[in-house]
Order: C-alpha cells, then structure tokens, then sequence
C-alpha cells in the first residue's frame, strides 16, 4: 500500500475520485508480490503500482476498469500458471494469486493518513459479500474504529484478531462463521539508525532509502557528519549516548555500528543491547569483535546478550567496496527483518 500513496494522493488533489483497486488477497506457491499488494487506476487512464510485476497486471487492470463501468461492483479474480494459460495471461513465476477489485471508498482516505502519519493501523476487508461495494473497517492505533463489516459480531471477533496481530506486520484472509475477512495490520515502516558517518554509511544509507527504511545517521565527528553526504536520511550530531537513546531503538529498528573505533563502538553497542533493536551490526574484523565483546563481558553483559550482535556484520557476497558491503549489510538486515538465513534461492528445496 505505501508505494502508490504518493500517486493516489495526487489523484486526489487532481480531483480524480473515480478509482480502482486491486488488492492481493492470497498467494500459493512462488509469487512476485505479497498479500495486501495493492494496485490502482483511475478512469482516465493512470495506472499505479503491480499486483505481479507485469505478469497478469493487463488482465486486472481490465477487471478494474469492468468495475469503474459499472459492469459489477466487486470481482475476485484469480490468476495462476497452467498449460492452458501457458500463452496467455498467468504467473511465470509458476504461483498463484486470488485478487479483490473494488472501487475506491472514503475509508481508503482514513487509511492513507495513519499509513502517511506513520502509525500503526488495521484494515478489515469483508469479501463474500456481493453487493455494489466492499465493507471495511479500520482500527486506529488511538483505539478508535472506524466503519463495519455489516455485522457487530464479525466485526468484534475481527478486532480480536486485530489485537493478536498487533502491531503487525500482518496481512491475512481469516474465514469466520458470519463471513470471510482479509485482516491487514500495517506497522510503521522500520528504522535503521546507523552509528558512524563513514563512506560505508554514505552508501547503506541510500541502499536502506531505496528498500523503505527511514534512516538515521549518527556522529559525533564534524568532518563527517555533513548533512549534504546523507540527503536520504535524519542526521543526529553528537555522541552515540546523546544522539539516540534506546527508546530510539524500537523492534522495528536496525541499529548498525561503523565507527571502528572503540570510544565510539562500545558506547553504540551498549545502547543497542539496551534497546529492543531486532537487528544490531557489527562491523570489524573477527579479532576487533573479540576485543569488543571482552570490554562488554566486563561490563556486565552476558554471552545471551551479545549473541544478539551480528558481527562480522552483513552476508557474504564477496564485496569490498563501501558500497557492496553496505549492500551486504542491508540485506542482512532485511533477511533477519523477515526471519530468513540469506542464501541463493536456487538451493532452497521449497517454493
């Protein structure tokens, strides 16, 4: 949802308010996009985001512009590779999706300001109902619920799934007994916050831009923390206990050290292992992480403690450039994000 909010937004200024969406509410087996991918047109034509980075996106936006005719209200079309879709539209990725089209509704509105504002928000899609329109419901991180699914009971056991799920990131279709719901909870976007203004963080600090991290940078050195070196990202002056404290340091943060220097390494490293971080990088050779970890052991932490540290920090893909290593770090760090080890797809034995 967050990448096409910059074009809806425009549309909307425009005054452009006949819009549809697709939404992906499922997937089986090795699908380009996630559930809750969202892709939208308005009836003049302009088009925003994929729903499977070009597979099958002619045929939804067909399905799409069925419902701005007025043809139907809702459709649910599913698309997936067979052989006699083989020459026609269908996945090369060898998955399946199942899609929800529908116009656009004012709650849509709503969802965009707290996904903007950079709050948690839940949004509940009802999807057997066969009227002209979807219902939703929108939970706000204040408590405040917004819309309804059309009945209070399914709208209550839906919160509580809400509350399960909370702060997300969760997107799920969940069948009840009074109807089927896609269940989506959207966290803020994740952090990282990069200790050391080095050319290494000049170059993680676009990489981390570019995936949708926000990005902060910090330093208590002049010469390198210079505000046009990071123009992606919030730069903090100061030393690393003064810059960031660890309520800074959410789990949705990255914290990543680069200094190299032990005056600034040890106070970044106890900060981080004092904050709920799901992610602290270590950059330095196998003997500075021994050094490192024998000055923590004897401040008190524990060998549990240190074991969150990956250090050396990032996967091995052989760069030695700032900017492959900071590409190796930050896919280190999405992979720990998703709870994945890294390596090369062909060896996986799954979808």
């Amino acid at each position: 949802m967050r990448d096409i909010i910059p074009e809806l937004r425009r549309w909307r200024l425009l005054g452009k308010t006949d819009i549809a969406l697709a939404t992906i509410i499922e997937t089986r087996g090795s699908s380009l996009r996630p559930p809750g991918t969202r892709m939208a047109i308005t009836a003049e034509g302009d088009v925003a985001g994929s729903v499977s980075s070009g597979c099958v996106d002619g045929d939804v936006i067909a399905e799409m512009e069925a419902v701005l005719k007025g043809s139907t209200g809702i459709r649910r079309p599913s698309y997936g590779i067979s052989d006699e879709q083989a020459w026609g539209a269908g996945l090369s990725c060898g998955g399946a999706i199942d899609v929800l089209v529908e116009r656009w509704s004012e709650l849509y509105d709503s969802l965009i300001d707290e996904v903007e504002a950079k709050r948690p928000v839940a949004f509940a899609s009802r999807l057997d109902r066969t009227g002209g329109t979807v219902a939703h419901l929108l939970h706000r991180s204040d408590g405040q619920t917004l819309g309804t699914l059309g009945d209070p009971d399914l709208d209550g056991q839906v919160l509580m799934d809400v509350a399960a799920a909370w702060p997300g990131p969760h997107v799920q279709r969940h069948t009840y007994a009074r109807g089927e719901v896609l269940i989506e909870v959207i966290p803020p976007p994740p952090v990282i916050v990069i200790f050391g203004a080095t050319d290494i963080g000049v170059a993680l600090s676009k990489i981390a831009a570019a995936t949708g991290f926000e990005v902060i940078v910090t330093d208590a050195r002049r010469t390198f923390a210079q505000p046009e070196r990071f123009p992606d990202g919030i730069l903090r002056f100061g030393w690393p206990q003064e810059a960031i404290t660890p309520q800074d340091l959410g789990p949705s943060t990255a914290a990543v050290v680069l200094f190299h220097d032990p005056k600034f390494d040890i106070p970044a490293l106890t900060l981080a292992l004092h904050s709920q971080a799901f992610y602290i990088g270590f950059l330095g050779s196998r003997k500075t992480q021994a050094d490192r970890r024998a000055e923590l052991l004897g401040a008190g932490f524990k060998e549990s403690d240190l074991a969150r540290i990956y250090g050396p920090v990032g996967l091995d893909i052989g760069g030695k450039t700032p900017a492959f290593i900071a590409l190796s770090i930050m896919a280190e760090v999405v992979a720990v994000y998703h709870r994945k080890k890294g390596g090369m797809l062909r060896d996986r034995q799954a979808a």
